[in-house]
């Protein structure tokens, strides 16, 4: 049953901090890329009426100092809390629950409209390809 309102708000039930889930994800998640972001998603059920959580991932291998690493996974958590609703209202349509990982793969730091752009073209690829994975297996 699946009654969630859909908010602006990005609180912590949006989280992804399971271990096994998580696992799960880099196990056998699919994979959508969209340059400077990939996202490993796999299918999930939460026991809170939440269509999806995330993992933010800014490898310090790619950004070496931790305070540009911060930012980025902020400037991110901020992107998805005001574009997350093309996404959550097709899930919450499907009646899917996605367990997502986004990982920032690029060297250089980018800005707010720039990741906003991403953030979007990566949403619309994942819902392509959650469509032909998830809901074709189902007909």
């Amino acid at each position: 049953m699946y009654l969630c309102i859909v908010k602006e708000s990005f609180g912590k039930e949006y989280k992804l901090c399971s271990k096994i889930q998580i696992d799960q994800v880099f196990a056998s998640g699919s994979r959508v890329s969209q340059f400077p972001l990939q996202a490993l998603a796999h299918s999930a059920s939460f026991p809170e009426n939440i269509p999806f959580k995330v993992l933010i991932s800014v490898p310090k291998k790619k950004i070496k100092k931790s305070v540009n690493r911060n930012y980025i996974k902020r400037l991110l958590r901020e992107v998805i809390r005001k574009n997350k609703l093309n996404l959550e209202s097709f899930l919450i349509e499907n009646k899917l629950q996605l367990a997502l990982c986004i990982i920032y793969s690029s060297q250089e730091e980018t800005n707010f409209l720039e990741l906003e752009t991403k953030i979007n073209k990566l949403f619309n690829k994942l819902i392509n390809h959650v469509t032909e994975q998830y809901i074709e297996k189902q007909h």
